[in-house]
């Protein structure tokens, strides 16, 4: 049976300030999310995604409810640093936490700050660089590189701090199509190879579709959670919630209204690419 990495128990959540009528950031959310997991969380802007996501590092904490990671308390004070180093975040925007004058100085900048000795801190750099294929780099200020090489560097800098859990907020929005490609094919590989859970939140429907579970929020409630093929295939709530599912899937939505016999839960290109030609071949 899998462990249990993070849960929540009737978790809500208000910015302190907001008017006492209005609707809370998060409402009454139950979650649990099995070391390994790689969940896609998805909802319109506004629903509470990045809000939810900051609970599971501490950076915010429950008004009301629980939230438990690798078993401790966020509620707990003595517990911030381990679930911190348990859970390590990325943003849209790397230069928002890159802070080395070197690639090299800015994966090691956690390490230092942890008081972890010389000889690990250069181990862990070294093996991370090593792991995301930018060793070249270490040398570079981190301003002269592309928007993808930033992730990268972002992204090392959380292995080299060897996490259980990465949390992701939007981290392709700012990359163009190859480096969107290549930073969720290298997230995915860590979650593969070395058991690293995963939540990533995306608007892009292609990521999506390549997690185990969606979660799908809105108004700051879980208002939907299961499979890909379940969440990304139910066209009316994602029109409803001003989302979308793939290219595929539309497309073989339009079809399947056109009359041709599609089954349904049709996700990917290739599956489509195979229907059709199956269709094809019966006429």
């Amino acid at each position: 049976m899998p462990s249990v990495l993070l849960e929540t128990n009737k978790l809500s959540f208000a910015y302190p300030g907001q008017p006492e009528n209005a609707p809370p950031a998060l409402a009454e959310i139950d979650l649990r999310v099995d070391a390994g997991e790689y969940i896609a969380l998805m909802g319109a802007s506004g629903s509470g995604k990045t809000t939810l996501l900051k609970q599971f590092n501490a950076l915010l904490r429950p008004t009301s409810g629980e939230v438990h990671i690798g078993g401790a308390s966020t509620a707990e004070e003595g517990s911030l640093a381990r679930i911190r180093s348990l859970c390590g975040m990325i943003f849209q925007n790397p230069d928002n936490q890159i802070v080395g004058a070197t690639v090299e100085e800015d994966v090691a900048f956690a390490l230092e700050n942890r008081a972890v000795p010389p000889a690990e801190i250069r181990r862990r750099v070294a093996a991370a660089l090593a792991l995301l294929g930018i060793t070249h780099l270490a040398g570079f200020p981190p301003h002269l590189l592309s928007g993808g090489e930033k992730q990268k560097v972002a992204l090392a800098g959380l292995i080299a701090a060897e996490p259980r859990c990465l949390l992701l907020d939007e981290p392709t929005a700012m990359l163009d199509p190859a480096g969107q490609a290549v930073f969720v094919e290298t997230v995915r590989r860590l979650n593969r190879e070395q058991g690293i859970t995963v939540i990533h939140i995306t608007h892009f429907p292609e990521e999506a579709v390549l997690a185990g579970r969606v979660l799908v929020l809105d108004k700051g409630r879980l208002l939907k959670e299961g499979p890909p093929s379940e969440i990304l295939t139910d066209l009316a709530l994602l029109r409803t919630l001003g989302l979308r599912t793939t290219a595929a899937g539309e497309l073989a939505a339009l079809l399947r209204e056109d009359g041709f016999p599609l089954p349904g839960g049709i996700l990917h290109d290739q599956e489509l690419a195979e229907q059709l030609c199956s269709y094809v071949q019966k006429i």
